[in-house]
């Protein structure tokens, strides 16, 4: 390659290397089977990212701050199932901090992030603070969630959930029969499972949860609340607690999907 050519490459490469903007924690979700539209957030007082996976970038309204990656849907896979599994194995997509290379050919210029936060696709943003004070939540247990405002049980869990429509044909009382006879006791304990806050480092601790939580839900059913309490248990493992209301805070408000609308 001649000197100019090479000096060209070299100078694209580098515009591009500059327009790799830092930041410190990443947002991601998941919307499959037009469940949900996305929710525009607003600024945010420390440097992040939003990522957004589906199935069918048209159907979720405008971007704005979103990156949106359109994957395959499989049409064997529940939309739920497919959405959960972006949910659970977020040290897969983004190992280490950084957006895996399958979806992001740029992710080895891009600077680690601090804290990859999950939200579900009903959540919206409403405060300038909430990638911040929800990051900070992250203590030694590498992950922070709300307690459950409702119940903190498993097994009232399961009566709550048997009455949803969305868990119509889930062996959810089976699974719930499988933990009580592994002696998991009742009051326990049990968080909401719609913002997860996980640090941005290899953690080994949470790539054992998650791939034992993905199994379990494989297995069982998609009601991930139920299956957390018992494996937190099984693997001696811990949380950080955020302990706000999380129906009413102002962080986010919730609103109703697609089907539920």
């Amino acid at each position: 390659m001649s000197r100019p050519l090479q000096a060209c490459y070299l100078g694209r490469f580098g515009t591009i290397l500059r327009h790799v903007e830092p930041a410190r924690a990443i947002v991601y979700t998941a919307i499959f089977g037009d469940y949900d539209t996305l929710k525009q957030p607003p600024g945010q007082d420390m440097a992040c990212n939003f990522v957004c996976f589906t199935d069918d970038a048209a159907s979720l309204g405008p971007s704005g701050a979103w990156r949106v990656i359109e994957v395959r849907r499989d049409p064997d896979e529940h939309p739920r199932m497919q959405a959960k599994w972006f949910k659970l194995m977020s040290h897969r997509i983004f190992p280490g901090g950084r957006l895996t290379i399958r979806y992001d050919f740029l992710s080895v210029c891009r600077k680690r992030c601090d804290a990859v936060i999950w939200i579900d696709g009903s959540i919206r943003i409403k405060s300038s603070s909430f990638v911040r004070e929800f990051a900070d939540h992250i203590g030694p247990s590498g992950w922070a969630l709300f307690i459950h405002p409702d119940r903190d049980c498993i097994y009232d869990e399961l009566v709550a959930s048997s009455a949803m429509p969305k868990y119509d044909g889930q062996p959810m009382a089976e699974q719930v029969a499988h933990y009580r006879a592994l002696g998991h006791p009742e009051h326990s304990g049990l968080f909401a499972c719609g913002v997860i806050a996980r640090s941005g480092r290899n953690d080994p601790r949470l790539i054992m949860l998650n791939e034992a939580w993905w199994q379990e839900i494989r297995r069982w059913s998609h009601q991930d609340q139920l299956s957390l309490p018992y494996l937190l248990r099984k693997l001696h493992l811990g949380v950080d607690l955020v302990n706000h209301d999380l129906w009413r805070n102002d962080w986010f408000d919730w609103v109703p999907h697609n089907s539920e609308a």
